[in-house]
């Protein structure tokens, strides 16, 4: 269930700015010659509501010993005494609905109402006033007798004062009061629908446009590191050439100090001269400015396994 958004509210003195979208649902609702509202008698059922009032055939009871309809249709809680009236209210409001456009979805127990590509679903409730459960003299009897009895801790009483609620109430609603019914708000919870889904509509594009420059910024960030990367590698292959250098540098200081050592005795012999050769052929292998090549270690000898 979609929670409250916050809404930042203009400081004082300053113009609130109406969404376009919001302003134009507020202008139609607020024209006189498009006043809904609500006969006595239904001629006409939309099919939605009429499956809503037969589907109390099939209902349950709620918590509060209020009947609900069963299957897919509106969520209408109210008590028997007032199941006609919050019909015809209903009829009314999804008429109406119907002819500005806004897609129903109907659902399991809930009708949903798709605005701006925001689904809103509306129930119809009675508030109830709650008491202690007070058993009956023949509860109390049945008890005194040994019975299993289970008694509730509350009585919920109907008020017969109706609400018709968005999103759960989240959204907004219309109530009974002491200067308006029900019936007489209808284009107000239209007006109220269009602030819920707008405000809705406007977190999306909102978070929209965050991910948007969350995703620029990490292409800017990709593209930065790779090149970083790539500047990393040549460093890499700049101090490995560098030590390949040195090593070979100090190989051929080695084999200079021995030739040299060997010189001032009894001279370089066969086995000698063939070891400095070799040593440094690998020394010239080893050096990037040489970089010599072997035979045997330029080789890529691959195990099977």
């Amino acid at each position: 269930m979609l929670k409250p958004l916050k809404v930042h509210r203009p400081r004082s003195g300053a113009k609130e700015l109406v969404d376009e979208r919001l302003a134009a649902v507020i202008d139609y609702e607020h024209d006189p010659t498009h006043l809904i509202k609500v006969p006595i008698r239904v001629t006409r059922w939309h099919p939605l509501v009429a499956a809503t009032r037969d589907a109390f055939q099939a209902g349950y009871i709620d918590s509060r010993g209020l009947p609900l309809p069963g299957g897919k249709g509106l969520h209408i809680a109210v008590s028997s005494e007032q199941r006609p009236r919050a019909l015809r209210i209903a009829n009314a409001l999804v008429r109406a609905l119907e002819e500005r456009g806004y897609s129903l979805v109907p659902g399991e127990h809930h009708l949903d109402v798709q605005m701006f590509g925001v689904r809103l679903s509306l129930s119809v409730f009675e508030a109830t006033k709650r008491s202690d459960y007070v058993p009956s003299d023949a509860e109390r009897a049945a008890k005194a007798r040994g019975d299993w009895m289970y008694w509730p801790r509350y009585r919920y009483t109907p008020s017969g004062r109706l609400e018709i609620r968005i999103g759960g109430g989240y959204g907004g609603s219309v109530k009974d009061g002491a200067h308006q019914v029900v019936e007489e708000q209808l284009n107000k919870l239209i007006i109220w629908m269009a602030r819920r889904a707008v405000s809705i509509l406007q977190f999306r594009e909102e978070c929209a446009r965050a991910e948007e420059l969350r995703q620029a910024q990490r292409r800017e960030a990709l593209a930065q590191k790779a090149v970083q990367d790539a500047e990393k590698e040549k460093l890499e292959a700049l101090k490995v050439a560098a030590l390949r250098w040195q090593q070979a540098q100090v190989i051929r200081s080695y084999l200079l100090a021995m030739e040299n050592r060997a010189v001032g005795g009894f001279g370089v012999n066969e086995k000698q001269r063939a070891y400095l050769l070799w040593a440094r052929a690998k020394a010239d292998w080893l050096d990037p400015l040489v970089a010599a090549p072997d035979p045997l270690l330029d080789q890529e000898i691959r195990i099977p396994y």
